[in-house]
């Protein structure tokens, strides 16, 4: 093989090993520990994760059913919304801070909308 092939099938095989995008995983780990809905203000125990590939830009939430989510990352914060069967749409908002808030819309039956929001802490690891 001449020496200008070489170094051309060198440049490309560390083109395919350096050069290919690497997949970084990111995770919050949130606990809301205060509920607001019609009924009133409560304490709340709920445990939710959320976790982000940032090349398929793909998230996915942890908890409950979990479920694949929309992601939507701002300057001060980033989103999950959660698309639901009934049309109701779930939503998180972390900011850069970890102060978080989730609000969930539940559809109960055609007369039955229970909304409710959770306020508390995510930590990124």
């Amino acid at each position: 093989m001449s020496k200008s092939l070489r170094c051309i099938a060198l440049f490309v095989a560390l083109m395919l090993v350096f050069g290919t995008a690497t997949a970084k995983g990111y995770r919050w780990s949130c606990t809301y520990s205060a509920k607001v809905s019609p009924a009133g203000k409560t304490d709340a125990h709920l445990q939710l994760d959320f976790v982000f590939d940032d090349v398929t830009r793909k998230a996915h939430v942890l908890g409950n059913n979990g479920s694949d989510v929309d992601v939507h990352i701002g300057s001060l914060a980033i989103s999950f919304m959660e698309k639901l069967e009934t049309g109701a749409i779930q939503t998180t908002v972390i900011s850069v801070a970890g102060d978080s808030a989730h609000s969930r819309h539940t559809l109960l039956g055609d007369k039955d909308l229970v909304p409710s929001q959770y306020y508390g802490q995510c930590t990124k690891e």
